[in-house]
């Protein structure tokens, strides 16, 4: 492999553990602001205002979902979505204006209190865990290799080294 394609591998390989970890970071705050909302026990009513698609491969809606919103006494806006998997627009359009009761924080963080009972925040955790093993893992086997290189390169040097002691003494 050359030395432009190792050094690109390896720019791939962390810029990928960065992303991971700066996935898991974005996601443990929203989390965060969930679990805040959950902590609460504030509940309210949002409405249902909007439909979200969920496109197949040849570009073709194959179920829906629906977003909410809520605005505060105070102006603070809160929205979200739900994975209602509604398998016709026609459904997911009777849902429109109707009320769905959200936990909220103060600060613009909700949740729905149907999906409350199944959070988690596991996978701001698991993003990050999994870079850092990553990088880890990948940084010691890039050493581990290295030192082996030059052993070799080294190994390769004092046999030159001999060979060429030993054809001096030959020629003698």
């Amino acid at each position: 492999m050359s030395k432009v394609k190792f050094i690109l591998l390896n720019i791939f390989i962390y810029v990928f553990c960065a992303f991971l970890c700066v996935l898991g970071v974005v996601h443990y705050f929203d989390d965060y602001g969930k679990a805040d909302a959950i902590r609460s026990g504030v509940i309210v009513q949002a409405e249902w205002i909007g439909i979200l698609p969920n496109m197949h491969k040849g570009g073709t809606p194959t179920t829906y979902d629906l977003g909410y919103e809520y605005v505060d006494e105070n102006g603070v806006i809160y929205r979200g979505e739900c994975s209602l998997r509604l398998r016709s627009y026609e459904e997911a359009k009777s849902y429109i204006g109707k009320k769905v009761d959200i936990y909220i924080d103060g600060k613009g963080h909700s949740i729905l209190v149907s999906e409350a009972e199944d959070f988690n925040q596991n996978t701001a955790w698991i993003l990050m865990g999994l870079a850092i093993g990553i990088f880890v893992c990948y940084t010691v086997a890039l050493t581990i290799w290295g030192i082996l290189q030059r052993r070799k390169k080294r190994s390769l040097d004092e046999d030159m080294s001999t060979q060429l002691s030993t054809e001096q003494s030959d020629i003698k």
